[in-house]
């Protein structure tokens, strides 16, 4: 991804809340969120003892609206979390440290340095897995090296250090971390998905094409596939008595029990889609033959519904 320093973790919202961390984010604090993603993206800023602010969303690729952005900066806000939902990039610009919640989109190349961190995750149903996982991605040296240690207890040295031929096997605890390593089996998972990426990319990337010209659509990101439809839970049923698995990505979590205290206002376009989104099945191997019965299906439910 064009980083200069990544530090393996074991899922991407241990990624965003050691980011977090290692950026000096404490009690009274704020950070904007869009409200329009997975809890883990705001989970943990509350365990940080941060105050999450909600940001809305834009109407086309439902990413971070920079207007709404920027209405909610106060004195206390210390750093954003943009979401690349479905594997569109948010573009944020702010000179507010950025912490990119990328669990959807892995990027080849690209510049870093003008984030903090990057967070990615490589959970079961992502465009590579490990599984469970995740990384960070970093510029600096500095950061690069208090997140190895903070990930395994405050340690100063891990066990591979120690246990190498003429290392020694005593060690430090610099300061209270966490658990939050990944494992040498997931590592070996990765690094064969790693290999794999750019056909499971380009395969997806197929996908999202023939979807766009069978719907009349221009979605762009390979990780989701979200249409918006109104009588949506006529719509699940009818798809799952066809034999179809579809979901949602995501709640308005402004609206849920677990965040309602941190709400400020109304969100629009966020209570719009999240009334109304649906995400078709899109993967690495899904043929095109399936995508067209996808296709095909919806037709015959708008249709049938008129809507």
């Amino acid at each position: 991804v064009g980083a200069k320093y990544a530090i393996a973790v074991n899922s991407c919202t241990a990624a965003m809340f050691l980011s977090l961390k290692a950026l000096g984010i404490k009690e009274g604090d704020e950070v904007i969120v869009p409200a329009f993603t997975f809890p883990s993206t705001v989970s943990v800023v509350i365990h940080c003892g941060a105050v999450p602010v909600f940001a809305d969303i834009r109407a086309d690729d439902f990413t971070m609206d920079q207007k709404s952005f920027e209405r909610v900066i106060t004195k206390k806000t210390k750093a954003v979390i943009p979401v690349h939902y479905g594997g569109n990039r948010a573009n944020i610009k702010t000179k507010l440290p950025i912490i990119e919640d990328s669990a959807h989109l892995i990027p080849k190349g690209g510049d870093n340095k003008k984030s903090f961190a990057r967070c990615y995750s490589f959970y079961a149903t992502k465009n590579m897995t490990t599984g469970e996982g995740g990384m960070i991605t970093t510029s600096s040296k500095k950061t690069a090296e208090w997140l190895r240690k903070a990930r395994l207890h405050g340690l100063s040295r891990d066990a591979w250090k120690r246990y190498q031929v003429k290392s020694k096997w005593v060690y430090e605890v610099e300061f209270p971390g966490w658990k939050f390593n990944t494992t040498d089996v997931a590592s070996a998972l990765g690094r064969v998905q790693l290999g794999r990426l750019p056909g499971f990319e380009k395969r997806r990337r197929e996908v999202v094409s023939l979807y766009n010209k069978l719907l009349g659509l221009k979605n762009k990101g390979t990780h989701l596939y979200p249409i918006l439809v109104e009588k949506r839970e006529q719509f699940f049923e009818y798809m799952k008595n066809n034999g179809i698995g579809c979901s949602f990505h995501f709640l308005a979590l402004h609206k849920e029990p677990a965040f309602k205290k941190y709400a400020r206002g109304k969100l629009p376009i966020t209570e719009r889609v999240a009334q109304r989104v649906v995400t078709l099945p899109l993967d690495a191997v899904i043929t095109d033959n399936e995508v067209k019965r996808v296709a095909r299906l919806l037709g015959e439910f708008k249709q049938k519904e008129g809507k």
